[in-house]
């Protein structure tokens, strides 16, 4: 029991190699002990070793039959290995074993959520409220006041303020105010619906443990690495088997439809927001040159660079794509354009905009898991957006040719249009199952899931002007209409 205790400790302070030297000792002495089983299970999820990790987690599942955990993770594995089928059966098969566990319909109903079975999340949702409350029970209620017919949100409206009496901690609380302001805003009530939007964006803030302003200087020195002497250095003559996109922009601007839509066409698969290159390719070049990113970039041989090709080949092996072109749609990775030229000279970039105004509400609105202060604060975002659409026009200077800006708008607005122009740039003939993406099945796991399960809507263009006043309120700084300038 000691050597099981000491893994545990090891694994909670990420020394995996320790731990797993532990837990395997455990094993020798007892092959059937299913907490070390799933210890050495949670350990290959951590090193992206599927195929082990399910291994394992099969295994302590077996002997530990009343813990749902290893149900979960071997669900996760699942998952990983592009086996959503066998995903489903286990976490159906968890829910009939546990059927008075909120979390066991939560991670179900999220799991139909995400490809796109709506009415099966809503119902498990719904029977989930019925277990003891939890953590979960806000999270499923969230859920559950945007998709529900308007006669059940003032039954979910007595459920939330009984939560909000029940919860201390700010980040459950956050929870239930966005998921009331969601349920004020679909009953009308829209004075009821901004004072706890703003209940729910000053409570999160009060847990950001930085702001804005303390990015600046970062964005500043991207743009001293990534000038003209950098863009200068001959790039390599890389010839690769498949076109990197990287669609970017500010959150909320409409890259998930557009992924969604260009999904659809035969020669396109994505990695969805995958964050290989802060995660994985950063890290590396931080540790070869001594240096945080971007003084990392200050020196790229062509070996480095060889490296980091293959940490992103391997990344789109892990995760099956093997279409044509391969898309990430993280928007972040605005601040890695400059890497992103010299991995992939060839790779397209697609910009997104959007009106500023709406793009800010959409953000306010919604609740980010991440306490990040541009996700909960109307000037915080503004702050943010300023930066974003510097870096963007200064790296556009160096990239005009691999850029593609257009806007959320257009994209609404003349759908096929903007995806014939769009698969264009990607050098890819329009398919029109482009603009059938809402009877699609593929999985989608950003907050638009819902969302995009519909046809194109007009509604999200025009909802924030309701609370236009309160947003010019809390933004007093000038600010563009529009993002950044489409060039379509």
């Amino acid at each position: 029991m000691l050597l099981l205790q000491r893994a545990n400790e090891l694994l909670a302070e990420n020394k995996l190699r320790e731990a797993e030297f532990m837990y395997k000792s455990v094993l020798k002495q007892s092959p059937k002990n299913g907490a070390a089983l799933f210890g050495v299970g949670r350990i290959c999820m951590r090193l992206e070793q599927y195929d082990n990790a399910i291994y394992y987690l099969k295994r302590a599942c077996e002997h530990l039959p009343k813990m749902l955990e290893p149900l979960f993770a071997l669900a996760d594995a699942f998952l990983a290995v592009g086996s959503p089928v066998d995903a489903k059966t286990v976490l159906e098969y968890t829910l009939s074993v546990a059927k008075h566990n909120a979390q066991a319909h939560y991670q179900l109903g999220q799991f139909y959520l995400d490809y796109g079975f709506i009415e099966q999340a809503k119902n498990v949702f719904k029977a989930g409220l019925s277990c003891p409350h939890s953590a979960v029970t806000a999270f499923m209620l969230y859920e559950l006041v945007q998709m529900s017919k308007p006669n059940a949100l003032s039954s979910y409206l007595i459920q939330l303020t009984k939560l909000e009496e029940e919860f201390e901690t700010p980040r459950l609380k956050t929870v239930v105010y966005y998921a009331k302001a969601k349920c004020h805003e679909r009953l009308g009530d829209y004075k009821l619906a901004q004072e706890h939007f703003a209940l729910a964006n000053e409570t999160q803030l009060s847990l950001s443990e930085f702001r804005t302003l303390d990015m600046l200087p970062f964005f500043e020195s991207i743009k001293r690495y990534c000038g003209q002497s950098f863009f200068n250095k001959p790039s390599d003559k890389v010839k690769t088997t498949f076109t990197p996109v990287f669609i970017v922009g500010l959150p909320r601007t409409g890259s998930t439809l557009l992924e969604q839509m260009l999904v659809q066409h035969s020669n396109i698969g994505t990695l969805g927001e995958n964050t290989v290159i802060s995660d994985k390719i950063v890290p590396y070049l931080s540790m070869r040159n001594n240096a945080e990113f971007p003084a990392c970039l200050n020196q790229l041989s062509n070996s480095m660079l060889d490296h980091c090709r293959i940490l992103y080949v391997d990344e789109i092996k892990r995760h099956r794509v093997s279409e044509e072109v391969v898309i990430n749609k993280l928007p972040a990775n605005f601040q890695n354009l400059g890497l992103i030229h010299k991995l992939f000279p060839e790779a397209r970039v697609i910009h997104l905009t959007r009106n500023f105004k709406a793009t800010a509400w959409s953000v306010y609105s919604n609740h980010f898991a991440e306490s990040e202060p541009y996700f909960c604060s109307l000037s915080e975002f503004a702050l943010y957006a300023q930066a974003q659409s510097d870096l963007m026009s200064h790296f556009y200077q160096f990239m005009k040719r691999d850029i593609f800006t257009f806007s959320y708008e257009q994209l609404i607005a003349e759908p096929e249009k903007t995806i014939k122009k769009c698969l264009g740039f990607l050098y890819q003939k329009y398919e029109p199952e482009c603009l059938d993406f809402h009877k699609s099945k593929k999985p989608v796991h950003t907050l638009s899931k819902a969302q995009v399960r519909k046809p194109i809507s007009t509604q999200p263009l025009e909802k924030w002007q309701r609370y236009e006043g309160f947003i010019e309120k809390m933004i007093p700084q000038p600010q563009s209409d529009q993002t950044t300038q489409a060039n379509l």
